[in-house]
Formats: C-alpha cells, sequence, structure tokens
C-alpha cells in the first residue's frame, strides 16, 4: 500500500510542477504583453517630417481674380440707371440719354455690347470687298470664310465699328465657360513637322513655314479701328491658335482684353504664325499657354515679318510654355523687324525664354523694344528680353518698374537682356535694371554668353549667383573673336567667382569698366573704377550714347539717352 500510494504521491507532485509552470509561462507571456502594450502606447512617435516648401522668391503668382465691383457701386460713380442685364456681370445703362455697357471688371463703353451668340451673320461687303463688323456674329462670319478656305480677304479691308464680346468668362475655379472661339486658321491636312533645336542654330527654322501649303490664312487688312475685342476663350489641342491662327496681312489698332488662349503650339493671343504686319495693338488680362512656340502676342514671327506699337499687359497676363515662349513672341524668324513694343506679363518655360522672346534668328531687328514684366523665369537661355539672340538689338531695356519687382531668373545662360548673344548677335545703347538670379552657370547683367558684340551698354541691376560659375556684371563668358566696349556695370553681384565686367574672357575688350564696391574679389580689377572716377568716365569715355551733363551724372547716374533722343532713361 506504502509504494501504491508514493507513486500516485508522485505522480500528483509531477502534476503539480507542470501545472506551476504552465501558470509561470502565462504569467510570463501576459508581462511581456502589458510591457510591449507600454511601450506602443508610450514611446514618444516621431513627427512626420514634411518637406520643406522651397521659396524661391520668385514662383510665378497664380492668376488672380480681377477685382469686381457691385453695379450699385459702380453706378454711384458713374451714375444712370440700369436698363437691361444680358449677363451676370454685364449691364446695359442709360445715362442723359446714352447707352453704355458696364462691366463689373470696371470697364464702361459706349453702346450695348451684346454677348455673342454662337451663330453667324454676313456684314454688308462692298463692292472693292471691304467689310463692317458691328458684332460678334459678323466678326464669326468672317473667320468661317478664311477656316472654309472660301476667302483670304487679299487685298480687302475688314473694319470693325464697336468692340465686340465674344462671351466666354473665367470661372472662380480658373475654368472658362462660354462658346468657344475657333482660331481664324484652315487646316487642309495634317502634315509631319521637323523641329531643329539644335543649340547652336544658325539657320532659320523652316519647320513651321513647310506647312503654308496646308494652311488657309488671313491675307487681308483687319482694322481694329480702336475697338477691343473681350471675353475670347480657345481650349484647343491643335497648332497654329490664336484670334487668328495664321496671318500673312496686316492687324492693326486692336486690343484683346480679358480672354484664354491654350493650344499645341505655335500660339499667341492676336496671332498663332504671323508672316504679315501686326500694329499697334495690344493685349490685357489674357493668359496664353502651349508646349513649344508660345508669346503673348504672336507664337511665331516669321521672316521679313514686321510687329511695331504693341503691348501685353496686365497683372493677370501670363505666357506658360515648355520651350520657346516670350511676352511678346515666342519664336522670331530670321529678318523680322519688332519696334516699339512693350512686354509687362509674367513669362515661364523651361528653355529659350525671354520677355520679348524665346528665341530669334540673324538679320532680326530690335529696337525700342522694353520688358518690365514682373518676373522672366526658366532653367536654360533665360534673357530679360531675349533667350538665345543672334538679332541687332538696340535703343532698348529690361527695367523693373517698382510695383513689378520683377527679376529674371535660371539656371544657365541667363542675362538682364539675353541669355545667349550669338554669332552675328548686336546689343548696342541698351541696359538692364532688374536684376539677376543665376542658379549655376553663365550669367550677366546683359548676356550670360556673349559670342559677338555688346557696346555702349549698361547693367545696374543686382546679380545674385550664390555658388554659380562664370558670373560677370556684363556678361559671364566672353568667347573668342566677341567684343565688349564702351560699357559698365554697377549691380551688386554675390558669387565667389565672379568678374565686375566678366568671369571667363578669350574676347576683346575695351573701355569697359565697373564700380569697385559692386564686388568683393578683384579678378578683373583693372577695369575697377571709384564713383568719381565711374561717373568721369560717363560723361568722358562712352560716346554721344550717354549723357553728357554734368548736374544729371552727380545726382545720380547712370543717365542715358538714345542716339534718337526720343527717350531718355534715369
Amino acid at each position: 500500500m506504502s509504494s501504491g500510494k508514493r507513486s500516485i504521491d508522485s505522480e500528483e507532485n509531477t502534476n503539480l510542477k507542470l501545472n506551476l509552470k504552465k501558470v509561470f509561462l502565462v504569467l510570463l507571456i501576459i508581462i511581456l504583453i502589458v510591457i510591449i502594450i507600454f511601450f506602443i502606447f508610450n514611446t514618444p512617435k516621431k513627427k512626420e517630417e514634411k518637406p520643406n516648401k522651397v521659396n524661391t522668391d520668385v514662383a510665378m503668382p497664380e492668376v488672380q481674380e480681377v477685382q469686381k465691383k457691385t453695379i450699385d457701386q459702380i453706378l454711384a460713380e458713374f451714375g444712370g440707371e440700369v436698363t437691361e442685364q444680358p449677363r451676370n456681370d454685364t449691364y446695359f445703362v442709360n445715362k442723359d440719354g446714352n447707352d453704355y455697357t458696364v462691366y463689373l471688371d470696371g470697364e464702361i463703353v459706349q453702346g450695348k455690347i451684346m454677348p455673342w451668340s454662337g451663330n453667324a451673320s454676313q456684314p454688308q461687303i462692298d463692292e472693292a470687298g471691304n467689310a463692317n463688323v458691328y458684332n460678334a456674329e459678323e466678326l464669326k462670319w468672317i473667320a468661317d470664310q478664311v477656316i472654309s478656305g472660301q476667302k483670304n480677304f487679299g487685298d480687302v479691308t475688314i473694319t470693325l465699328r464697336n468692340n465686340i464680346d465674344l462671351g466666354a468668362r473665367q470661372k472662380e475655379d480658373g475654368s472658362w465657360e462660354g462658346t468657344p472661339w475657333v482660331s481664324i486658321v484652315g487646316f487642309l491636312e495634317e502634315t509631319s513637322k521637323e523641329e531643329n533645336t539644335q543649340e547652336n542654330q544658325t539657320e532659320v527654322d523652316d519647320s513651321v513655314a513647310i506647312q503654308e501649303a496646308n494652311l488657309k490664312r488671313f491675307a487681308g487688312v483687319f482694322n481694329g479701328n480702336g475697338f477691343s475685342i473681350r471675353g475670347m476663350n480657345i481650349a484647343s489641342d491643335k497648332d497654329y491658335q490664336g484670334l487668328f491662327g495664321f496671318s500673312s496681312g496686316t492687324i492693326t489698332n486692336l486690343k484683346l482684353k480679358y480672354s484664354n488662349v491654350q493650344g499645341n503650339n505655335v500660339i499667341g493671343a492676336i496671332v498663332g504664325l504671323n508672316a504679315g504686319t501686326i500694329s499697334n495693338c495690344s493685349i490685357e488680362h489674357v493668359t496664353v499657354q502651349g508646349k513649344e512656340k508660345i508669346g503673348g502676342l504672336v507664337g511665331v514671327a516669321m521672316s521679313e515679318s514686321k510687329i511695331e506699337f504693341c503691348s501685353v499687359v496686365g497683372d493677370n497676363c501670363f505666357v506658360n510654355a515648355d520651350k520657346y515662349a516670350g511676352g511678346l513672341i515666342g519664336y522670331t524668324n530670321n529678318n523680322a523687324n519688332i519696334n516699339n513694343c512693350t512686354n509687362l506679363v509674367n513669362v515661364n518655360a523651361s528653355e529659350y525664354v525671354g520677355g520679348i522672346t524665346g528665341i530669334s534668328f540673324y538679320g532680326t531687328k530690335f529696337q525700342n523694344v522694353i520688358n518690365s514684366a514682373k518676373n522672366i523665369i526658366g532653367k536654360k537661355y533665360v534673357g530679360g528680353l531675349i533667350g538665345y539672340s543672334q538679332a541687332e538689338i538696340s535703343y532698348s531695356n529690361n527695367h523693373t518698374l517698382e510695383d513689378k519687382n520683377g527679376i529674371v531668373k535660371g539656371e544657365e545662360y541667363v542675362g538682364g537682356l539675353v541669355g545667349v548673344n550669338y554669332q552675328m548677335g548686336n546689343i548696342t545703347e541698351c541696359f538692364n535694371s532688374s536684376p539677376v538670379v543665376v542658379e549655376k552657370t553663365n550669367g550677366g547683367g546683359i548676356a550670360g554668353m556673349n559670342n559677338s558684340n555688346i557696346s555702349s551698354s549698361y547693367n545696374i541691376g543686382d546679380i545674385n549667383s550664390n555658388n554659380a560659375t562664370k558670373i560677370g556684371g556684363i556678361c559671364g563668358q566672353n568667347s573668342s573673336e566677341s567684343f565688349i566696349y564702351s560699357s559698365y556695370n554697377i549691380g551688386k553681384i554675390t558669387s565667389e567667382e565672379a568678374g565686375g565686367i566678366i568671369s571667363s574672357n578669350f574676347g576683346e575688350i575695351s573701355n569697359a569698366f565697373y564700380l569697385e564696391n559692386c564686388i568683393n574679389n578683384k579678378t578683373d580689377s583693372e577695369y575697377s573704377k571709384t564713383e568719381d572716377e565711374m561717373k568721369n568716365s560717363i560723361i568722358s569715355n562712352l560716346g554721344e550714347a550717354f549723357v553728357k551733363d554734368e548736374e544729371n551724372i552727380n545726382s545720380g547716374y547712370p543717365i542715358f539717352t538714345w542716339q534718337n533722343n526720343k527717350e531718355t532713361q534715369q
């Protein structure tokens, strides 16, 4: 019996030990779970790191909504009584027996301007084929004749006799509503296009010219007669877009306002592809966007075309593209003539970006052209006037207005006037006053790189280049067989590798100098002048281009006058 009892006791002890082990393991697991939970809920979480917002100080501003007033506010100032409201932003008002059209953006024009119905109606045409256009429907009829290939209106004149409202409006979300406008150009067939985008182009790019035989264009005279067209909306995936897609005629005395133009390539608000003359035209509060060859006024100015006394203005006006973008013209071919034109709008693209044109070829002349935009921004070949130039530029400037605070900014080949002044390009009697920002290499107050001639020109704009290389007050690099003479710089330069006149010189420099305190290093100290020496040198050495007026010079330089005595800049 005792033996059996010991056996039972032994078995019970063993079971007890096993149970104790199980309890211990369970307790251990529970303790571990509690510890893990404790650490999970009590360990401080690492804050989510958000990428820092890059502040370039020159980001392209968003399109701002035009400041609008109520009709009561407008009438309190203007007077009159509302007789009709054709649209939610448009009123007909009678004042002293006269009818006016009042827009909530503040514009008031005489007469009743009815928004476009979307239809077309034939205007009266005289025996010579000339026509007077009084409304949007009649303008549409003119457009349809060209688009269909029935008429190009060569040797006749189309004259606006009233302001025209094409009816499109921008909504609060930035999109546009209203009947879209079809550009005045006829497409007969699609043809392949071969682009010549070599960096050192010396020949005209005929990729657009080869399509002439396949396009119907306007070939007459379109006289805007001082009237305006507003509310044009073009949202297309085609090339050659604008009020006129292709013109070889003359477009004059026309204003385009509060409109939107979007297309593929060769896009301009007035003309996509211009082979004729555009004079005394302006656009205001217009956005122009596309891929390549995009200009505020004209997409491509072909050989021998002429653009004069035109302007692109408005804080809500922008030119956006991939490349070949200009405030006035996207792409300018050989022997074009551009004079007395002004740009005051932002331009943004990747390559070949200019306040006036993205690229221009030999034989083209720019005279009395001014850029006063907020910002001209790109990556490569960026200039206040021209991104890549083989043109003759004279009596012109990139001058920042006090209320614009604009700059010229890019990574490579960035200049206050031109990104690259290439073979046969000449800059004479011009100046830059806008700040220039260069992020990588080849930047200057006049040109990023000079491969031709710069004369009787000056820079007073500051150049911010940080760690960029080849930075100069006049140009970053002066190539062999290139010349800089009778020019000066007083703009301050921030760069470790820079020169007051030039950083890297393989050409010739004559009678050029800079103010000694504009730069810290003295890599080209032979050109350095004190303030008194600078003023005396301006008076005695720089020729007729500079005012020889002791009082003005001493009161604050630079003082500059153009040889044609049309204008004086201070």
